[in-house]
């Protein structure tokens, strides 16, 4: 049975994920969810799909949230996510997922946290060299794991009732609210040598080059792959970012982004 995995990604912490499942799980597509961004409704003809995405704010990213709501799923049979986050943290995505699914009569058959990197520089460091690597490792053994479940067809979600949900919830559903005026605070400093690169890498085709220098749109999905691919480390979040070191994925270049975003 093919599979079909619709995945967002920013740093290319999820497309690492998606690419080696794909790889595993043999018969298999990748497709960019911004590629549906425009569209009201997004049908679907397999019977096998997956999200994968990162975690923010303790719950989905709008882009995610949105392609969910939009997506008709009459014709599949089973559903699952993978969430890539810093930290232990697991927030509510799965949930958000599944009371979405409900109202379509689906039900997410499968769901899994993978510890990754941190790329979101607004608010902590860049994970150290070292304990990247290891989470690297942990999260191939992770990703076997998850194939084989996947395979299977079995049914398993790392779901933790969390006593402060209701509260979570307000926080993510602030977040995607505002998300796209969140950009204002982008700019590029005088190290900008116009290479075009944050224009590239931006999912959502949210930055244009204006007489050498990067515009943002106001349709930011605030994934922070604009400043963490920059080659000269230009790019900065008002004054967050200044003394912040840049983290993408290092096996996900700027080539690997394009390959399925464009």
């Amino acid at each position: 049975m093919k599979t079909t995995i619709y995945y967002f990604t920013g740093t290319g912490n999820s497309l690492y994920i998606a690419k080696n499942l794909s790889e595993i799980l043999g018969d298999c597509e990748l497709i960019p969810m911004a590629k549906f961004l425009q569209n009201e409704q997004i049908s679907i003809t397999n019977e096998k799909i997956g999200f994968v995405f990162p975690l923010f704010f303790w719950g989905l990213p709008k882009i995610v949230h949105d392609f969910v709501e939009k997506v008709e799923l009459d014709n599949v049979n089973y559903i699952f996510a993978i969430v890539t986050r810093d930290g232990d943290v697991d927030g509510i995505p799965l949930i958000q997922i599944e009371r979405i699914l409900k109202a379509k009569s689906k039900t997410l058959s499968s769901g899994f946290f993978i510890q990754m990197p941190n790329s979101y520089i607004l608010d902590d460091e860049v994970t150290p060299e070292e304990e990247q690597k290891k989470r690297f490792v942990e999260a191939l053994y992770q990703i076997k794991n998850i194939a084989k479940i996947i395979e299977n067809n079995d049914r398993t979600l790392e779901i933790d009732i969390l006593k402060t949900r209701r509260t979570i919830e307000k926080m993510n559903k602030s977040f995607r609210d505002n998300v796209y005026e969140s950009d204002k605070f982008f700019y590029a400093d005088e190290k900008c040598n116009n290479c075009g690169i944050c224009e590239q890498v931006c999912p959502v085709n949210n930055i244009i080059i204006v007489e050498g220098k990067p515009q943002w749109q106001h349709n930011c999905e605030q994934c922070l792959a604009c400043i963490n691919y920059c080659p000269e480390q230009s790019i900065q979040f008002a004054e967050k970012t200044l003394k912040k070191g840049r983290y993408h994925h290092p096996e996900i270049k700027v080539k690997d982004l394009l390959k399925y975003m464009k």
